[in-house]
Formats: C-alpha cells, sequence, structure tokens
C-alpha cells in the first residue's frame, strides 16, 4: 500500500525532470545546429531552427512552472507523452548534427549534399506532434 503512494506521488515529479531535462538538452543541440547552418540556406529552409528553440523554451518554461505545483496523474501523463516526443526530436536534430560535423570531412565535402533526407522529413512532422502534444497539456492543466 504504502509502494503504490509513493509511486503516485513521485511519478509526476520524475517525469517533469527528465522532460526539463529533455527540453534543456534540445535547445542547446538545436541552437549548436543553427550556428552550424547560418550559411547554409538549404538547411535554414528546411529548418527554422529559430522558432524550433522558442517553442521548446516556451514548453521548458511551462513545464518547470507545473514543477512548483502539484501534479496530477493525467497531467503527468500528457508530459511524459511530451517528453517522448521531444526525445525524438532530439534525436533527429543530434543526427543531423552528427551527419554535417561528418560531412565537413569528406572528400569534395563543398560539392557533394548531406543525407539528411530521413530527418528533414521527421522533424516537421515531430514538431507538429509536439505542438499538438502541448495543446494538450495547456488543456488538462486549465481543467485540473
Amino acid at each position: 500500500m504504502m509502494s503504490i503512494v509513493a509511486s503516485q506521488i513521485l511519478y509526476p515529479e520524475i517525469v517533469i525532470r527528465s522532460t526539463v531535462s529533455i527540453a534543456s538538452n534540445l535547445v542547446y543541440s538545436a541552437s549548436y545546429l543553427n550556428s552550424l547552418i547560418k550559411h547554409d540556406t538549404h538547411l535554414q529552409n528546411l529548418l527554422n531552427l529559430n522558432d524550433i528553440i522558442e517553442d521548446i523554451g516556451i514548453i521548458k518554461s511551462f513545464i518547470e512552472e507545473k514543477q512548483k505545483q502539484n501534479t496530477s496523474k493525467t497531467l503527468g501523463i500528457c508530459l511524459e507523452n511530451l517528453g517522448q516526443i521531444l526525445q525524438e526530436l532530439e534525436q533527429n536534430i543530434d543526427s543531423v548534427i552528427y551527419k554535417i560535423e561528418n560531412h565537413k570531412h569528406l572528400w569534395f565535402n563543398s560539392i557533394r549534399s548531406y543525407n539528411i533526407t530521413n530527418e528533414s522529413k521527421n522533424i516537421p512532422m515531430l514538431l507538429e506532434k509536439m505542438n499538438h502534444r502541448f495543446e494538450i497539456v495547456i488543456k488538462i492543466s486549465s481543467v485540473i
């Protein structure tokens, strides 16, 4: 009985902390990628990183505010789902960074293109999911 109560109390706190951590890492990764592609208009068109950084900053701030309040289990589940999307987004951005960094070491890299086809498809899709899930979090948090 005691372990059930403890897990119900700790679950939202753990989810919030991990989601804030993922969001912080994602802001850092997106900022770093933004610095890498400043002179690459093709990548700038594919990834509007300024908007990504701002959106994630807002989400992170919102979650940090929720951390100070008692969070319901329902909101904890919503935040966990949002954290999963943020983690997938972080993986895709990190993959782009990795490919850009490795591209610098290829022969004739100035005439080769980056192979980020999957990421350029996944990132906009994940951003839509992120925005949708954040809207749900806001709706749930205003009701609870």
